[in-house]
C-alpha cells in the first residue's frame, strides 16, 4: 500500500465515522446533528481507530472470535484515551458513559465496546476491501491530489477547532466572573439595605430619647438637636440611595455584558454544543448547564 494509502484511508474513515454518528444521532433525535468534533463532515477518533485496526489486527482477519476480542481492546483503548486526553487539555468532559453498566471512568463502556468490536469484524471483513479495491485503481497523481487536497482542509479545520476551543473556554471563564460579581453586587446591595435600615434604626433609637428629654427641659435647644437629626438622618439615606444607585448602575452593566456575552456564545457554539449536549466542565458547569438549556428550549433571551 502507498503511503499516502494511509493518509486517504484515515481521512475516508473520519468522514465514514461521521455519517454514523449523524445517522445515529438523526434516528436517535429525529433530527439532523453534526455529531463530530471538528466542523468539518468528520470525526477523526473513527480515522484512527480504523486505521489501527486494519494495521494491527489484519493478520487476525480469518480468526473472527480473536480478531472481534482484540478490536474491542484496542478501539476502547483508543476511545479512553482520546477523552482524557481531551479532558486534560481542556479540562472537558465530552462524553460520559457513567450511567451505563460497566464503564471505565465513565469514558467506556462494555455496551459500546461491544459496538465497536463488531463494527470493527465488518470494517477489516467488507467494508475495506470494497474502499480499498477503487482507491488501489487511482493513478498516484491523482491520489496524491485528493490526498493533499483533503488533508490541507483536514488540517485548516483542526486549526480553527482548537482555536474555537481555545475561545469558548476564555468565554466561559468570562462569564464566570461575570456571574460572581453579579452575585456579588447582589450580596452587597441587600447588606447595604439592612445596613441602612440598622443604622437608621439605631441611630433614631439613640437620639430619641435625649429627644423627649430636650422636648421637656430645654425647647431651644430640642428644636436645634432635631434640625440635627433630621439633616443626619436625610444624609444617612442620601448616602445610602447613592451606594444603591451605584451598585444598581453596575449590575445593569454586567447584565447587559453577560447577555452579550452568553448570545455569542450560544451562536457561535451552538453547533458545538449541540453536538455534545452533556459537555461537562469542572470550573464552569453553571454557565455550560444554562447554555444548554437555552438551547434546547430554543430562548432568544438570557
Amino acid at each position: 500500500m502507498e503511503n499516502y494509502y494511509v493518509v486517504l484511508l484515515f481521512l475516508i474513515y473520519s468522514f465514514l465515522g461521521w455519517v454514523l454518528e449523524v445517522s445515529y444521532s438523526a434516528v436517535k433525535k429525529g433530527k439532523l446533528i453534526n455529531r463530530g468534533f471538528l466542523n468539518g463532515a468528520w470525526c477523526p477518533i473513527y480515522g484512527a481507530g480504523a486505521i489501527l485496526i486494519l494495521y494491527l489486527l489484519i493478520p487476525l482477519e480469518d480468526n473472527i472470535p480473536l480478531l472481534f476480542t482484540a478490536s474491542v481492546f484496542v478501539t476502547s483503548l483508543l476511545e479512553f484515551l482520546t477523552g482524557f486526553v481531551l479532558k486534560k487539555i481542556y479540562n472537558t468532559t465530552w462524553w460520559d458513559y457513567s450511567d451505563r453498566k460497566f464503564n471505565i471512568k465513565g469514558y467506556v463502556c462494555l455496551e459500546c465496546s461491544i459496538f465497536w468490536g463488531i463494527i470493527s469484524v465488518f470494517l477489516v471483513k467488507v467494508l475495506n476491501p470494497l474502499i480499498e479495491a477503487p482507491i488501489k485503481l487511482l493513478p498516484i497523481w491523482l491520489g496524491l491530489t485528493a490526498t493533499a487536497a483533503l488533508s490541507v482542509l483536514f488540517i485548516t479545520d483542526c486549526i480553527v477547532t482548537v482555536l474555537t476551543m481555545n475561545n469558548l473556554c476564555s468565554q466561559l471563564e468570562s462569564l464566570e466572573k461575570i456571574a460572581a460579581e453579579m452575585r456579588q453586587i447582589s450580596d452587597e446591595l441587600s447588606v447595604t439595605v439592612y445596613e441602612g435600615a440598622s443604622e437608621l434604626k439605631e441611630f433614631k433609637e439613640t437620639n430619641d430619647l435625649r429627644l423627649r428629654e430636650l422636648k421637656e427641659t430645654n425647647k431651644t435647644r430640642f428644636k436645634e438637636q432635631l434640625g440635627e437629626f433630621k439633616e443626619k438622618v436625610e444624609a444617612n439615606e442620601r448616602y445610602m440611595q447613592r451606594r444603591r444607585e451605584t451598585n444598581e448602575v453596575r449590575m445593569n452593566e454586567l447584565k447587559e455584558k453577560y447577555r452579550l456575552l452568553f448570545s455569542e456564545i450560544k451562536h457561535r457554539r451552538k453547533r458545538l454544543l449541540a453536538a455534545f449536549p452533556n459537555i461537562k466542565n469542572e470550573k464552569y458547569q453553571s454557565q455550560l448547564d444554562k447554555l444548554t438549556k437555552h438551547l434546547r428550549r430554543g430562548d432568544e433571551n438570557v
